[in-house]
């Protein structure tokens, strides 16, 4: 009976390590506070790790390939009786098909957040109510990666993703006291509720489409067939000169070149011979001109 039991035991925590979503780095800088005693920042490091990579944030069971590898970088600016001041790094990565290349599917700052913690503290995850500001922002951006990752092999398939993580945001900012959840945060544009409010609406529909096929039809066909995986990231990205006449300064479209412009860069550079060079430069320019200085060494 005891041999049954430890075996039924044994196959729920196998079962539980492959069915949740993420496989999180989480690093914390505290070089910039003057604090003594560092241990509170080893057991918050200790806490998120834990939290992000033994929650289970959807209802889809992921197997240990599948798994999402990302990172959550902690720049701590100040900390003052448990309460935190810090600067988020969060970065996403997507597998290529058929190949162990890593391409950055999600990377994004998140400037100036607020929320305390106590060492030893737990930090609850519930999908259902608010418990606090740190576990609702691990659990925001949880739900964020998630859904890129699913946008990034299915049109559209990462859209429950979003809505949960409007949820998250609208129970925070109803019922926390911090900024960092508003429009206003950080400038009022680059923040937690542009990003998931461009996600969730139809008008950015095009964007998300550019990431799938970025992926589908360029990255995953660049083992089978190279030179047309090539093409069809020159065709896919000339796309965006379309989408400027009417949606300028998108934070998707920052998100997308802030992911992938060293990749995009290096795919045209290292193939010079499969597409006119001279074309490419001047139509990243113009639709990323934040990296002309990057575009014009091709």
């Amino acid at each position: 009976m005891k041999f049954l039991i430890y075996n039924i035991l044994l196959f729920l925590s196998f079962y539980k390590s492959f069915s949740q979503e993420l496989n999180a780095e989480v690093i914390v800088n505290s070089n910039l506070v003057n604090q003594t005693d560092k241990q509170v920042f080893n057991d918050f490091q200790s806490s998120v790790y834990q939290f992000l990579n033994s929650n289970r944030f959807s209802s889809d069971s992921y197997s240990l390939i599948q798994k999402i590898d990302c990172s959550f970088i902690f720049t701590i600016n100040s900390y003052e009786n448990n309460e935190f001041n810090v600067n988020l790094d969060i970065n996403s990565l997507r597998q290529g098909f058929n190949s162990s290349y890593k391409s950055s599917n999600f990377l994004f700052r998140d400037i100036g957040i607020k929320f305390k913690y106590q060492s030893n503290e737990p930090i609850i995850y519930s999908d259902s109510r608010f418990t606090s500001d740190l576990s609702s922002l691990l659990s925001f951006y949880s739900m964020i990666i998630i859904g890129y990752d699913m946008d990034s092999f299915k049109e559209n398939s990462g859209a429950n993703s979003y809505k949960e993580a409007k949820e998250i945001l609208d129970k925070a900012f109803n019922l926390s006291i911090s900024s960092t959840w508003s429009s206003s945060h950080n400038g009022g544009r680059i923040n937690k509720y542009w990003l998931v409010d461009n996600l969730i609406s139809n008008n950015y529909d095009v964007i998300k489409k550019i990431n799938y096929n970025y992926y589908r039809n360029g990255i995953d066909l660049m083992v089978s067939d190279k030179e047309k995986g090539i093409s069809n990231i020159k065709t896919t990205i000339e796309l965006f000169s379309k989408i400027d006449r009417y949606r300028p300064n998108s934070i998707l479209k920052e998100i997308f070149f802030q992911s992938k412009n060293n990749e995009i860069y290096n795919i045209f550079n290292n193939d010079l011979d499969i597409i006119n060079i001279e074309e490419i430069k001047l139509i990243l320019n113009k639709i990323a001109p934040f990296y002309s200085s990057k575009w014009n060494k091709l």
